[in-house]
């Protein structure tokens, strides 16, 4: 009895699914018939006199149309006149002029400039050429561009907030906090970043968001002790996957020279510390991994640690001194302004994001330098990352 009531039960859904569905699909076929009709009616009735033949044209062709071959996927059962219908197709040559002219107006011939410096930048894009004077700079409480760049740099990034300031998402509290760390990160964060180091005066960096894993944490994890090699000899190790790193190519090799931690708007103190801690651990690999290939300036060449907390930005930074120790500093801070009613956060954000640009710059031409000299002053002391593997996650 029991297994009839639930075929009883299955049958009467089925039933049900079926009875929901057949109205749906009436009213479909009646608004695509309406649709017709009001489109058919519309062409019937053109409003300037150079419509007349195109209209004309075109309702003959609509005609032999078999609406009930049309669904809702298709453009002329919702009223919309596609190029590539063959309402259109069919037309003759100057009807079809006359329907594809307000698509052609928007069309511009490209000046010869502009593909000039497309194949100048296409032919020059493997050429390093820096200038001297940003050769063999350093860090000396000195901006490496002038009051013109960074006042161009600072439009850049007001233009930016701007934008910012004008989405809706972020308009209120409400809103903000109901975003995920996904649109944070894609909408302002990265968006301000790139705004910072866009067109920097030594050659362009890679922003990433693909979330890859970290080369400098994989090859950390890779160097492990004997111990940990034989324990595991068959795991492949995984690098961290930061969610946004700079990366500079340079003597044909990548370098990670700063990773972004981030939140949501809205963050836990348990997510702010742990992202504290992965940062600092992520910037000592990184610049392990960067010793091994050359002896860089102590006290000078720096790995960015960027932590995004709530509204908060950190700005941090990891150096070797002289004895090889490793130096963290918390260098800077600031707050989003989500909109003008914070634009007293405006100043200390631009100045957080040239300080990120100053540094960048500094760290790109000590990194250059350090593999020029690569041969001739090899790395020493060279030892795997010093990064305690963490028991939870193993890394």
């Amino acid at each position: 009895m029991e297994i009839g009531y639930k075929s009883v039960v299955g049958l009467d859904a089925v039933k049900g699914l079926k009875t929901e569905q057949e109205p749906n699909l009436d009213r479909t076929r009646e608004e695509i018939e309406r649709n017709i009709r009001k489109l058919q009616s519309k062409l019937g009735s053109p409003m300037t006199d150079a419509d007349i033949s195109l209209y004309g044209a075109l309702k003959t062709n609509l005609r032999s149309i078999n609406i009930s071959d049309l669904t809702w996927r298709d453009p002329e059962a919702n009223m919309i006149i596609s190029d590539d219908s063959s309402l259109v197709k069919n037309l003759g040559v100057r009807q079809k002029q006359l329907f594809l002219e307000p698509c052609e107006n928007m069309k511009c011939v490209l000046p010869t400039s502009v593909t000039s410096r497309c194949d100048e930048f296409v032919n020059n894009f493997n050429n390093n050429e820096v200038p001297e004077v940003l050769r063999n700079i350093i860090h000396n409480k000195e901006w490496k561009e002038n009051d013109d760049k960074l006042i161009e740099r600072t439009n850049r990034i007001l233009s930016v907030l701007r934008e910012i300031w004008k989405n809706p998402a972020f308009a209120t509290s409400e809103m903000r906090s109901s975003q995920s760390e996904g649109t944070y990160i894609t909408d302002v964060i990265v968006p301000l970043l790139r705004a910072g180091l866009e067109d920097l005066p030594n050659g362009t960096v890679c922003l990433s968001t693909a979330e890859w894993q970290s080369i400098a944490s994989k090859t950390r994890k890779s160097l492990g002790s004997n111990e940990e090699r034989t324990t595991h000899p068959q795991k492949t190790p995984i690098g961290k996957k930061p969610d946004v790193m700079l990366m500079e190519k340079c003597g044909g090799k990548i370098f990670e020279i700063a990773y972004v931690e981030s939140s949501r708007i809205v963050c836990t103190n348990s997510k702010k510390d742990d992202d504290s801690v992965k940062l600092w651990r992520e910037t000592q690999d990184g610049i392990s991994f960067v010793n091994i290939a050359c002896r860089l300036l102590s006290n000078q060449f720096g790995i960015v640690g960027i932590q995004v907390s709530g509204e908060e930005l950190y700005l941090n930074v990891l150096v070797k001194d002289a004895n090889g120790i490793p130096r963290y500093f918390h260098l800077n801070q600031a707050q989003i302004p989500f909109s003008n009613d914070t634009s007293w956060r405006v100043i200390a954000l631009v100045h957080l994001l040239l300080t990120l640009r100053n540094i960048t710059i500094v760290n790109k031409s000590l990194l250059m330098h350090a593999l020029e000299q690569a041969n001739t002053r090899p790395p020493r002391n060279v030892n795997p990352s010093p990064t305690v593997s963490s028991p939870l996650n193993d890394n």
